[in-house]
């Protein structure tokens, strides 16, 4: 593990996988003196590292507003801070940089949908500077404790939420391996916090998905892998975000139907049905 007291602009940016224009963009948040809104996040940042926070506050005031911007910069500015803190926990150089990569996949995935430099996922990235999420493979895992009941976890156990990056495809081997490289990993870093279950809250654990999707498939065999708790919530465009991209619902009709996934999701919401989160746990191997 590299000492992390200090970082190049460039090294920085490998870190977080940042391309192209955005890197351009990005340098030019870095250009002098850190802002007062940015100094701002930081501090918060700052004051999450290594916490168990799950909510992340509104910031900003009349005379300091804080704006998407800011929170990038105080990001980037966080890095050496975050890349210590992995050091101190000895997690493995390789784990750190998969982690956050996310910085500029999500920089790029915002390029898609907006056509702009910017972040609309910005808090989501903020478990990552906590030293919360962790990516182990093709999966990412979220350190926190339960919000509502699962079978056989106790309210105040640590467990873990799986997250799927923008990664390529949801193979059955590379999720399996995923999956098992989870208990260790927080069982050797996180010592106080040992998990035994993972559970996941997503459309891709939506009944309807699973009922009319080809159960051989990549997704299928992923749902299949949780045992459904709770009732599912109505979350109208998630699947329409996570298929396509686009934040809007106003524009269904010209957006493609070349798979059978992109057909599905379009053609339950032409008939008046609404996409749902469903949520579901697993034990993890040891």
């Amino acid at each position: 593990m590299l000492p992390h007291t200090v970082l190049s602009t460039d090294l920085t940016f490998d870190y977080l996988d940042i391309a192209g224009e955005d890197r351009q963009e990005c340098a030019a948040l870095l250009d002098g003196e850190i802002s007062p809104a940015a100094a701002v996040v930081r501090a918060l940042l700052a004051a999450r590292l290594g916490g168990g926070e799950d909510s992340v506050p509104a910031l900003g005031t009349a005379a300091v507003p804080v704006t998407e911007r800011d929170w990038l910069e105080g990001m980037l500015r966080f890095v050496p801070s975050i890349l210590q803190w992995h050091g101190a926990r000895d997690i493995p150089d390789a784990v750190s940089r998969d982690t956050l990569a996310d910085f500029g996949r999500n920089l790029a995935i915002n390029r898609r949908v907006h056509g702009r430099f910017g972040m609309d996922t910005h808090k989501w990235l903020t478990y990552h500077f906590a030293g919360r999420l962790f990516a182990l493979g093709r999966l990412q895992f979220l350190l926190h404790r339960p919000v509502g009941a699962i079978p056989g976890v106790a309210p105040d156990e640590w467990i873990v939420g799986v997250h799927i990056p923008e990664a390529g495809a949801l193979g059955v081997t590379a999720v399996t391996e995923s999956l098992a490289l989870a208990a260790p990993f927080f069982a050797g870093h996180f010592p106080e916090h040992p998990v035994a279950t993972a559970n996941c809250e997503s459309w891709l654990l939506d009944p309807y998905l699973a009922a009319h999707i080809d159960p051989w498939s990549n997704i299928a065999r992923f749902a299949a892998r949780f045992t459904p708790y709770g009732e599912p919530r109505d979350a109208p465009t998630d699947a329409v975000y996570f298929t396509f991209r686009t934040r809007t619902m106003d524009h269904l009709a010209e957006l493609p139907r070349t798979t059978a996934l992109e057909k599905l999701v379009l053609d339950r919401i032409a008939a008046g049905g609404t996409w749902q989160l469903g949520r579901g746990y697993l034990r993890l191997p040891r």
